[in-house]
């Protein structure tokens, strides 16, 4: 075998041929050759717009949802406190004119308090 050196100009003959100027204008015929295909732009908005739309309905509803029940509950309180006034107020009402207002619910509430008291203040003689 023959010994090969860098150093010297002859080197081996690989059998192939390029071409002059082949690599000049090597890029621009490939880029000739690829297919005129345009990336699609897909925007961030469009691509989630159902999650968008329902993080937005959850957050409306998660603000409202307090306002709401506090409206309710104040309208409750507010409502109590007017009867209660108006019928301290009122002394021309009497006790059975209260009672056929009341429910029947109401009623049976009433005398059990009234029993427990009776209870408790009896007790509490006893025990004296």
């Amino acid at each position: 075998m023959k010994d090969f050196k860098l150093d010297t100009p002859e080197k081996i003959n690989t059998g192939f041929i390029i071409p002059e100027n082949y690599f000049d204008n090597f890029s621009d015929r490939v880029f000739k050759q690829l297919p005129k295909k345009e990336t699609k732009i897909i925007s961030f908005y469009s691509r989630n717009k159902k999650w968008i739309y329902s993080a937005a309905a959850l957050l409306v509803l998660a603000l409202s949802l307090p306002l709401v029940y506090q409206m309710e509950t104040s309208e409750e309180h507010l409502n109590a406190v007017d009867i209660e006034n108006y019928l301290t107020q009122q002394s021309t009402i009497s006790e059975d004119e209260i009672i056929n207002l009341l429910e029947q619910e109401d009623i049976d509430q009433l005398r059990v308090n009234a029993l427990r008291t009776n209870i408790k203040q009896n007790q509490i003689i006893n025990l004296n």
